[in-house]
């Protein structure tokens, strides 16, 4: 196995004596994608700014075989950040020109053009793009000198359907390419396709790394959905079913364990029809897990007397 492009062991960090991170422990390989998830508050911002050195450097954290933000790293290391640049006067094909100039190996303007799908916003106002056009304009500046390390912050926020479709076609361009890529998105669906590992903080830890078929097999719970003749009563009492709902004839199920539900609902099947199951999806296992914490807060409050 090839060295890792980043190891985080035990690192914590504070504000203020404040503790943000505690215990955090990943390590990521060359050409790995990692989906970084978590609610506002739980580090995620931290975290990336301690790899990126853009924070003073905590202990645990090797980036390219040294700390973060050494030569290597930086030269090796493309980011795109949330905030978009709106510079008045410059042009598209300008502004990724006088980027790439800062490095020493950078690709072609014209390629990372037609590679972002930019080519015809060339000599277009950067402030006169769209949200959509100025995210690839972005993330067009984030990867012209090549870089092996790439941070994605809510990459595809401003784009239509269509765009965000064809830039995550771009990042499996990229994963072909060996790159590594670090993203952090709310579109959680998005994140479930794209990402080789899915690493889920809460409060300051890693409540999850590893990939989303795993995380999924360990969350069995979904919902089964068909029509039937059969009343909403004779199914509410199935084993893993918490909740019926219906529809004229059509019934949803939801189920704390689809496949237990489903082998209950054998003997019914000459009259169940267009029968679906479909298990939770990244952004519903979430916000279970979100729950969760804020119940555990809930109860961990003192009560007023």
């Amino acid at each position: 196995m090839s060295n890792p492009i980043i190891s985080l062991n035990h690192v914590a960090f504070a504000y203020n004596k404040q503790p943000v991170l505690r215990d955090i422990n990943l390590t990521i390989q060359p050409g790995e994608i990692i989906g970084l998830v978590g609610p506002n508050g739980a580090g995620k911002t931290t975290l990336l700014n301690l790899i990126q050195g853009i924070l003073p450097h905590a202990a645990g954290i090797t980036v390219f075989g040294g700390q973060p933000g050494n030569p290597t790293a930086k030269a090796a290391t493309g980011s795109m950040l949330q905030g978009n640049l709106k510079l008045p006067r410059v042009h598209v094909a300008e502004l990724i020109s006088l980027i790439g100039d800062q490095y020493t190996h950078p690709l072609p303007t014209s390629e990372v053009l037609a590679l972002t799908n930019l080519t015809a916003q060339a000599n277009q106002n950067v402030a006169t793009l769209s949200g959509g056009q100025l995210r690839r304009v972005t993330f067009a500046c984030a990867i012209v000198h090549q870089p092996q390390l790439l941070f994605l912050d809510e990459p595809t926020v401003g784009m239509d359907a269509q765009a965000r479709q064809e830039f995550w076609d771009l990042i499996s361009r990229m994963r072909a390419r060996h790159v590594t890529i670090i993203i952090t998105s709310h579109y959680l669906e998005e994140i479930q396709h794209v990402a080789d590992r899915i690493a889920i903080l809460r409060q300051g830890r890693f409540a999850y790394v590893g990939r989303w078929d795993q995380l999924q097999a360990a969350h069995n719970g979904g919902q089964i959905s068909f029509t039937t003749p059969l009343p909403p009563a004779t199914f509410s009492h199935l084993p893993g079913v918490t909740q019926v709902a219906a529809t004229a004839d059509h019934l949803t199920l939801t189920s704390q364990d689809t496949d237990l539900t489903v082998q209950a609902l054998v003997p019914f099947f000459t009259d169940l029809h267009h029968f679906t199951a479909t298990r939770q999806s990244l952004e519903t296992i979430y916000l279970d897990l979100v729950k969760e914490d804020d119940k555990n807060e809930e109860v961990s409050q003192p009560t007023a007397v």
